[in-house]
């Protein structure tokens, strides 16, 4: 069972002149969950508690998140950070540019299951698909209640013959189904990938609400502080946050941290 982070002083583990990387996961996290993701945006204050924070020399900022690298970017709008869409899949930052192999080969094929599926839901109220062009989501959290089995049974009659043949993978979200290329790499894979490339054996801290979040956690696991939205049990990270409502404050203490 993770500690309610604000019970102690856990950002003592920066030290003085210590250099760090703090990897954010963005809705649940930076933003409320939204009905419609489109209308998810930061506050002025977190966005501003960011820019900050990428202002000190001893800290380097990562966002991974689920959308499409496109989107996160235009949405944080800040350029000298790191970046990570479709879960880690298409990274980029200061002087670097990944895209896995595997999700470009993967790209047709999603846009293949999207026809069909847009056909499919053709008419059922609340869901709708995002097209994060390696990946994509069927969203139902507008659905009614009563039709959420049906939705998902569409969902897994349409992609089964993709996931038999391992050309693609299933993840479970929020109200959300999605749609994935089948390969060894998630959010942990892209942090571990990100501080390579820092070449700096620095302190690790890792904040998230989502079950894609775990395999992140869980790469960090005793080389960093990890901490979850919302407290559960059923977790790798060390400590946990009542809500995104308290990151602001976190960001703060670390905002103090890079300024001392």
């Amino acid at each position: 069972m993770p500690s309610y982070f604000f019970e102690g002083n856990h950002l003592h583990k920066i030290k003085a002149g210590q250099k760090f990387a703090l990897f954010l996961d963005f809705d649940g996290t930076l933003v409320p969950i939204q009905k419609d993701p489109a209308k998810c945006f930061l506050s002025e204050k977190v966005k501003e508690q960011l820019r900050l924070i990428t202002r000190s020399k001893y800290c380097y900022l990562s966002i991974l998140s689920g959308r499409s690298l496109s989107d996160i970017r235009k949405r944080v709008g800040i350029r000298t950070i790191y970046y990570g869409g479709n879960h880690g899949l298409d990274i980029s930052g200061p002087g670097v540019r990944y895209t896995h192999p595997k999700a470009l080969k993967a790209e047709s094929i999603i846009k293949g299951v999207k026809q069909q599926l847009k056909k499919e839901i053709k008419g059922i109220g609340g869901a709708w698909l995002e097209d994060k062009k390696f990946t994509l989501s069927l969203h139902f959290r507008s659905v009614k209640k009563e039709g959420i089995p049906f939705v998902k049974n569409i969902f897994d009659k349409t992609v089964a013959e993709f996931l038999e043949k391992k050309s693609l993978a299933e993840i479970k979200g929020k109200k959300v189904l999605e749609l994935v290329p089948e390969v060894s790499w998630d959010k942990g894979t892209a942090v571990l990938w990100i501080l390579q490339r820092l070449k700096d054996n620095s302190l690790s801290i890792y904040i998230g609400d989502d079950q894609t979040d775990e395999t992140a956690f869980k790469a960090l696991s005793k080389r960093g502080i990890t901490i979850r939205i919302g407290s559960s049990k059923r977790t790798f990270a060390d400590y946990y946050l009542k809500g995104h409502w308290e990151v602001s404050q976190l960001l703060k203490q670390i905002q103090k941290v890079t300024n001392n």
